[in-house]
């Protein structure tokens, strides 16, 4: 299931919303689905698949209401919480973010363009792991059985590509802007292939031009 896709996020606000017209508004659960964020015995993922199975939801882009509401943009690029989200007893502010200063300088800085982190990911491409309080870099980006490592090695930076328990580079760069650009040329090589229903739709399509060939 694609986070980053719009259609899955119209699908997350609606179900948000219809949850909170039947609940009791003062349910602390409530007053933390009212920013966005679900209470840690749900599970997000799979209440949404439900809610896209019952209603087609567009997968055109998210307008700028629609990334602004229940918190959609933080729901679709988490990387970019300046610190680790924490649940409260307060209705009021039922979240709190905890960080500390190099947690927030670093994600800040990685967003202005700092160099180190590839924050617009092509595709399905997403950050499995990255913690800015490290004192060592490592960023772990995944899509399906392709995982990439990027570390810091002393004074340059190791480039692992793995597909499975396969190696398929293993690079040392002195520049991180240089590991950067191999690892956007291979992401944008490696995208999520044709949609399947495409391809079903065209094949009958083939199959019925075929079948009244044959007739003539």
């Amino acid at each position: 299931m694609d986070r980053l896709s719009p259609k899955y996020q119209r699908a997350r606000v609606f179900m948000l919303r219809d949850i909170l017209s039947k609940v009791d508004p003062k349910a602390q659960h409530a007053a933390l689905m009212r920013n966005g964020v679900f209470p840690p015995d749900r599970d997000e993922q799979n209440m949404v698949q439900v809610y896209q199975k019952e209603r087609d939801f567009s997968n055109e882009p998210l307008s700028f209401t629609e990334l602004c509401t229940f918190n959609t943009w933080f729901s679709m690029h988490p990387e970019k919480v300046c610190g680790n989200e924490k649940i409260s007893s307060s209705r009021e502010f039922p979240l709190t973010i905890e960080g500390e200063r190099t947690w927030i300088e670093s994600t800040i800085g990685h967003a202005l363009g700092e160099g180190r982190l590839i924050l617009d990911l092509p595709g399905q491409w997403y950050i499995d792991y990255f913690d800015p309080s490290d004192e060592e870099f490592l960023v772990i980006y995944r899509y399906n059985d392709f995982h990439i490592i990027l570390y810091s090695q002393g004074v340059d930076f190791n480039l692992q590509i793995h597909k499975g328990d396969f190696i398929l580079d293993n690079i040392n760069y002195m520049l991180i802007e240089d590991a950067n650009k191999h690892i956007i040329n291979f992401m944008q090589t490696h995208l999520k292939p044709h949609n399947p229903e495409s391809i079903l739709e065209m094949e009958a399509l083939a199959l019925e031009i075929e079948f009244e060939l044959k007739k003539l």
